[in-house]
This record gives structure tokens, C-alpha cells and sequence, in this order.
């Protein structure tokens, strides 16, 4: 009896240091935080340049309970890809046949609706979900679910320094505001091979005196696409960026990224 004992607390030994999780709360916050970013970075590399892209998060959601006794937190983030209304859904398309087979990616299109929606497993319980939120415009976000956080993790990253934090601001002055409002920044995602992605963010008070499509267009250079040019969102990508602007009733909000 006693062998049989000691032969059945090896196996759980084993099976705890070595098998997969088989459970979310098996995994805490930082040790799914590269799933969840590497599930991101698959999305924005299927996108291969064809959209204009936007990053959020991650970032943590606390609050959550794992049992009635026990609290934990949700990490989550999306990227948000926009191009011409017509090419959505085939964008969706082409992003899910690039995800790996494990991912068990599925698109489902509902023309009669007018529904378009992508969801996948990213591995360890990170599951990804979104599709075609508005015409031209595509949304996906991975999250972990309620986990464990013994830690209190409450920075999910470091953020790389580059040049794109200029961006924003060189925009608002071509629109002919100041650039001294609120900045954050959102990933870095990988993006390609080598290369990694980040957004820029700058919220200002005021709005241009000009039509954003009058000011832009010229701004942006001949080699920019524009993907909405409407009085309230303008965006746009060149061979390295990605713009998007939008107003508010009193405020002008510039977001850029880059993939370098």
C-alpha cells in the first residue's frame, strides 16, 4: 500500500512540472502574457501591410473572480485594422488561413447580415475573437481570462523607444494645433521577422480649422493610402506608417504606428 502511495505522489509531481495546464488558473498573469502577445503579433502579421493598424494593449483588467473567494485579472488586447470597405471581409479571410493550424482559426460570413466574424485559440486558454465592427474596419482581441496574479503585475511590457514617438505630434502640426496634450503608448508587438510594433497615441484639446482630407492628403505624401477620409476619421498608411485621426466634438486625437 504504502509503494502505491508514494508511486501515485510521483505521478502528481511529474504531472505538475511537466504537462500542459489544463486549466486557466494553472497559468498566471505573467506566464500568459507572451501567449497573449504572441497571439497579437500573428494578427498584425496577417494583415501584411495591406491595412492601416492600430494596437491596444495589452493591458490588465483587474477585478475578476477565479472562485468566490478568490480574486484575479484579465489581460487583453486588440488590434484594430482598417482598409477599404469592399476588402474586409477578404482581409479577415486571409489573416485566419495565416494563423497557424494549431490556432484552429474559423471565419464565419453572414452576407445577409452583413456579419463577418474570426475566432481562434491561441493556445493556453488565450482565446481571440472579432471581426468586421464597421465597414472598413476590422477588430480583434485576444484575452487570457480570469487568472491568478500573485505578483500584482500591473506593467504588461516595456515599451521600445523610437522614432515613432515624433509622429503624432508632426501631424497635429500640420493640422495646426499644438502638440501638448496626453501621450501613451501601446505593445510592442511583433510584426514580421526582426521587426516590432507600437502605437502612439496624442489626445489634444481644439480641432483643425480645415477638413482633415484638404490638410492630410497633401501631409501624407504620393505613396500614402488613404482608407477613410470622412469629417471625423481620417487614415492612412505609408511604406511605414500607419495615421489614423479622429475628432471629437473637442478634441483631436492622432494615433501612429510603426512596424521597424
Amino acid at each position: 500500500m504504502a509503494g502505491w502511495v508514494v508511486l501515485l505522489l510521483l505521478v502528481a509531481y511529474v504531472s505538475v512540472r511537466r504537462d500542459a495546464p489544463t486549466v486557466r488558473e494553472q497559468r498566471d498573469v505573467a506566464a500568459a502574457m507572451p501567449v497573449l502577445r504572441q497571439a497579437l503579433g500573428r494578427l498584425l502579421t496577417g494583415a501584411e501591410n495591406s491595412a492601416v493598424v492600430e494596437i491596444d494593449g495589452p493591458r490588465l483588467e483587474p477585478g475578476c473572480r477565479i472562485t468566490p473567494l478568490r480574486d484575479g485579472a484579465n489581460l487583453v488586447g486588440s488590434v484594430t485594422l482598417r482598409t477599404a470597405e469592399a476588402e474586409a471581409p477578404a482581409l479577415l479571410d486571409r489573416i485566419a488561413e495565416q494563423l497557424p493550424t494549431e490556432y484552429e482559426a474559423r471565419v464565419r460570413h453572414r452576407p445577409e447580415s452583413g456579419t463577418h466574424t474570426l475566432r481562434a485559440d491561441g493556445g493556453e486558454f488565450v482565446a481571440i475573437a472579432g471581426g468586421v465592427t464597421d465597414p472598413g474596419t476590422i477588430r480583434l482581441t485576444a484575452e487570457t481570462g480570469c487568472r491568478p496574479n500573485p505578483s500584482g503585475t500591473t506593467v504588461v511590457g516595456t515599451l521600445l523607444g523610437l522614432p515613432i514617438d515624433v509622429e503624432p505630434g508632426r501631424v497635429l502640426a500640420a493640422l495646426g494645433l499644438p502638440p501638448d496634450g496626453k501621450m501613451d503608448r501601446d505593445g510592442p508587438l511583433t510584426c514580421g521577422p526582426g521587426r516590432s510594433a507600437q502605437t502612439v497615441r496624442l489626445t489634444v484639446p481644439g480641432l483643425p480649422t480645415m477638413p482633415l482630407g484638404a490638410t492630410l492628403r497633401t501631409f501624407a505624401g504620393p505613396e500614402a493610402t488613404v482608407v477613410a477620409d470622412q469629417p471625423t476619421l481620417y487614415a492612412y498608411r505609408t511604406p511605414a506608417l500607419s495615421v489614423v485621426v479622429t475628432l471629437t466634438d473637442t478634441t483631436t486625437h492622432v494615433a501612429t504606428t510603426n512596424c521597424a
